[in-house]
């Protein structure tokens, strides 16, 4: 649908991108709420956030959450194999920064495969695990991909950090996001966008280079 938009915010030391999908009829949804969001909040203003969605619970995607969903009152969306790193600084290893990060629990869990509606967006959840192991792309209208750490422009998320599996990474990549239409945008959690296309023609799968 012509009538999307994306509107991406690099926030915190990690340059975590965080993103705004909006469409003609003001709804919103608003994807990993990375540290500092009050750019992000700024941008939203009045527009109506249907859904907090994160690809996965580290904190750098999740460093803005409280304040996002204070100010939106929206309901938190996660894989459930990751739903109580929202609560615990170790897990989502926030504890390694100045700020540990304690959420309260998501509102909705997510097993793969389901279809979310809000305003003209479909959102599908794709299971995507290997970088950790609720990572979770979110498919929008045929037209693009939010993946988190998962694929990233000429590069894969880095699997050397608890509960990382690279084998399990790399088959997630070749099964469920290289399998979907090569002119899909890919919107990583790090970096550039990219197509789906581009990384299955130029992505040297399986011994690309690791984000971090």
């Amino acid at each position: 649908m012509e009538g999307l938009k994306v509107k991406s915010f690099t926030l915190g030391p990690l340059n975590n991108n965080s993103y705004v999908v909006t469409d003609d009829y003001s709804f919103c949804i608003v994807i990993d709420p990375g540290d500092k969001p009050e750019q992000l909040i700024n941008y939203i203003g009045n527009l109506k956030v249907g859904y907090i969605l994160l690809t996965h619970c580290h904190y750098d995607h999740i460093s803005g959450l409280n304040l996002l969903r204070q100010y939106t009152d929206a309901p938190v969306v996660v894989h459930r194999t990751e739903a109580d790193w929202l609560l615990d600084p170790d897990l989502n290893r926030s504890i390694q920064s100045n700020s540990p990060i304690v959420s309260e629990w998501p509102d909705i869990l997510l097993s793969g495969n389901e279809l979310i509606k809000h305003g003209t967006m479909t959102i599908k959840a794709i299971h995507t695990p290997g970088h950790t192991p609720g990572s979770t792309s979110f498919h929008i209208n045929n037209l693009y991909l939010f993946t988190g750490d998962t694929l990233l422009a000429g590069l894969v998320g880095p699997t050397n950090l608890p509960f990382g599996d690279r084998k399990l990474l790399l088959e997630s990549i070749k099964e469920k996001i290289f399998t979907l239409d090569d002119s899909i945008v890919v919107y990583p959690g790090h970096g550039e966008m990219t197509t789906i296309g581009f990384e299955r023609r130029n992505n040297p799968l399986p011994n690309i280079k690791s984000f971090y």
